[in-house]
């Protein structure tokens, strides 16, 4: 069967109960692409933004990691499970509820921690193994502290009851289960990750994200006319447009020399375009423009 041609980003709204890997899954049987992939794994639990890359665009997936995420967090009070979400089981319960203050000072604390231990179920890989699959397996293991970007963790609403709603954007690797166990721990009275939504990841906003099951119900015309351009996920590296015999060189994989209006430092990166689509991310090395990675579009 013939692959469709798809070249870009499609914003998809992630419901609950269903895996990253399955929003792929369904999408790839839906469009039948020339390769698709996604950024950045949702639990089963949260739902919220998933960018899927699409034919070529699957090359600009390692920029858009590095960009920065948002999300919106229910946390509960008072009890600690297994998987640091609603979906484990509990380990132990406390029947003390923190106050509002007590609650913006621990927000304040892990707002500037720089480390954090990703939650059990997580994909990280210990010893070669990701953890989720040990976690499965019963098996007895830890996860070591990993560096992270806190750039912003604040409250947006609580509930005596012990319900609070937080805004936690951060770096990739960030987990927000994590910050609702340690939030937990520093108050002395267990938490976890009742909700979670995805609101934004890089340039990308879930208002600009479609439903998963409207998707579905989409024409290729609609999808295509859904599609985000490759550039832009990333949105973080300049432009320009190169000339026919540029191409020519690019498309073989040879440097082209840096053109005098481009003002980028050795070892930068830059987009490449030909009369509107993008060919390539090239890197200056001395007087030249390397391919870094070419793009088919």
């Amino acid at each position: 069967m013939q692959k469709n041609i798809f070249n870009g980003w499609l914003l998809v709204d992630k419901p609950a109960g269903i895996t990253s890997a399955d929003v792929v899954r369904v999408l790839k049987k839906k469009m039948n692409p020339t390769k698709i992939g996604h950024a950045g794994t949702l639990d089963p639990d949260a739902t919220g933004l998933i960018p899927l890359a699409l034919g070529e665009a699957t090359k600009a997936i390692p920029y858009l990691l590095k960009s920065k995420k948002k999300y919106e967090a229910t946390l509960l009070y008072g009890m600690k499970t297994d998987t640091d979400d609603a979906s484990g089981n509990i380990l132990k319960a406390s029947c003390y509820t923190p106050r509002k203050n007590e609650i913006l000072e621990a927000l304040k604390y892990y707002s500037e921690v720089n480390f954090q231990v990703p939650p059990k179920v997580s994909a990280v890989k210990v010893e070669g193994k990701r953890a989720y699959k040990r976690f499965k397996a019963n098996e007895n293991f830890q996860i070591s502290a990993r560096s992270i970007e806190v750039y912003e963790l604040s409250l947006l609403s609580y509930d005596e009851r012990g319900e609070a709603i937080v805004h936690f954007e951060c770096s990739k690797g960030g987990y927000v289960r994590s910050i609702a166990r340690d939030l937990g721990d520093f108050l002395g009275c267990f938490g976890y990750v009742k909700k979670l939504v995805r609101t934004e990841y890089g340039p990308f906003n879930l208002r600009e994200a479609v439903h998963l099951p409207d998707l579905l119900d989409f024409s290729e015309e609609n999808l295509y006319s859904n599609l985000k351009v490759i550039e832009a996920g990333i949105p973080a590296l300049k432009s320009f447009e190169c000339h026919a015999d540029d191409l020519k060189h690019l498309e073989n994989g040879r440097p082209i020399k840096c053109p005098i209006t481009i003002n980028i430092s050795e070892g930068e990166e830059i987009v490449a375009k030909h009369e509107g689509r993008v060919v390539g991310i090239l890197f200056k090395d001395g007087l030249f423009l390397k391919v870094r990675r070419k793009l088919n579009t």
